[in-house]
């Protein structure tokens, strides 16, 4: 049934009461980031009862609002974060992250060849002048493509704080990176740039790709970074960078006890090698990802870290997978060539990474509820801010607190633009 008029659409609201609802909603453009989408329409089932919601569409003339299905009990999705950025919903269970997450992997329904004709014809809003049966077409399929990753879905503890850790994601994608000028507005429309966090990897790293743009791995030499600045008056961008992170994690797993006031590469030269930083640092990842001999007595961290390497690799073995350290995912590499020790320990850690951020995101975003200040990248071992001065220096020092946990010391690097970070690690430290 389509709903089109506001009389029919009070009623659909009223028998999706405190209901669960499987939803499929589509934005006005796919090339636009969920973020700067508004909505088309929506496919639901309810009940067993199908229905098509046309909210913004050439062909109808409805004024109805998806942020009117507040009564709804859970929404089932196929694209949480998308889900989030175009209705603000996070009562949310993502089927295909949940199956992604027990090892199930379903491929995306594609659209008609129809979108691509017209877009190459229409500005940024072409859904709304896609014929709209063929928008219905596309919607119902993946309505269809819920049902069926539903059916022998497991919603256990690790797919579930994997489903709560997509909207932690979005909400860093949803505060966005002001742009400077032009730039990169073939991508995006309202002078902010925005991420996107995929989380179907080998390890659950997430990827950060949008239209070819990866805000985490921009060029430090070209001037691009000099793009992305403050959006307040009186701000500044502030990145928190992780020390040696991959070897602090080891440490935290072996209960290696590593001084938190030295640089981690700095301590092995002076108290395990005895040579210059340089040298130290190319030593150890030797021994990390290569076949060095470890004397225990010499070197015990890294004779720990060899026996955890034989431990998981023997795990790997006996079970055809690996589990995370957090949330205790399984992780089989399917899709990995020429799986060994050295590339499992390097994938655990990964995913041990990745869960522990994930939980570092959430508690910095609730403790940012109610300030101006805002995360506005993740990458594998930083966290990128866009500060408001006027909330003062204690915001970045209890920042700084979460981050680090009091085990994982970070270097801080503030300035006006992405480009210009400078390192205020030891003035932060001499201000207390």
């Amino acid at each position: 049934m389509v709903i089109e008029t506001k009389e029919q659409y009070s009623a659909l609201l009223k028998s999706v009461q405190n209901k669960d609802v499987d939803i499929v909603v589509i934005g006005d453009d796919h090339r636009n980031h969920p973020v700067e989408s508004g909505v088309v329409m929506a496919s639901l089932r309810v009940d067993s009862e199908i229905y098509d919601v046309v909210f913004n569409h050439s062909e109808s003339f409805s004024e109805l609002s998806i942020a009117d299905m507040t009564g709804v009990k859970r929404f089932w999705v196929d694209a949480a974060k998308s889900f989030y950025h175009l209705t603000g919903f996070e009562n949310v269970y993502d089927v295909r992250l949940m199956n992604w997450a027990n090892e199930s992997f379903f491929a995306d329904p594609s659209p008609s060849n129809v979108f691509d004709f017209v877009y190459s014809h229409s500005p940024r809003r072409g859904n709304e002048i896609v014929p709209l049966v063929k928008v219905l077409e596309y919607s119902r399929d993946r309505l269809m493509y819920i049902d069926k990753m539903k059916q022998d879905l497991s919603v256990t503890k690790h797919a579930l704080r994997y489903n709560k850790a997509a909207i932690t994601l979005a909400k860093v994608e949803q505060a966005g990176m002001k742009l400077r000028g032009s730039s990169f507005d073939s991508v995006f429309k309202n002078g902010y740039g925005y991420s996107n966090y995929n989380m179907f990897t080998s390890t659950g790293r997430p990827s950060n790709t949008f239209s070819g743009i990866n805000f985490g791995a921009l060029n430090k030499t070209d001037g691009t970074r000099k793009n992305i600045l403050s959006r307040f008056d009186n701000g500044m961008l502030v990145e928190f960078d992780y020390d040696a992170y991959h070897l602090r994690l080891l440490g935290d797993i072996l209960d290696f006890k590593f001084p938190i006031d030295k640089s981690l590469h700095q301590y092995f030269a002076d108290e395990v090698y005895h040579t210059s930083y340089d040298e130290a640092k190319e030593k150890t990842f030797q021994i990390l990802y290569g076949n060095y001999p470890i004397d225990e007595e010499k070197n015990p961290f890294f004779y720990g870290v060899d026996r955890l390497a034989h431990a998981i690799q023997d795990y790997f073995s006996q079970n055809k997978c690996f589990k995370s350290h957090i949330y205790n995912k399984p992780f089989s590499m399917e899709n990995v060539i020429d799986v060994n020790k050295n590339k499992l320990l390097n994938y655990y850690i990964q995913s041990y990474e990745t869960e522990r951020n994930l939980g570092v995101i959430k508690e910095v975003q609730d403790y940012l509820q109610e300030k101006n200040t805002k995360m506005i990248l993740y990458t594998y071992d930083s966290f990128l801010f866009d500060f408001d001065i006027n909330e003062g220096l204690n915001t970045i020092k209890d920042l700084k607190n979460i981050v680090e946990s009091k085990k994982f010391p970070v270097r801080i690097g503030a300035g006006t633009d992405y480009d210009s970070l400078t390192n205020i690690t030891e003035k932060l430290h001499e201000s207390k």
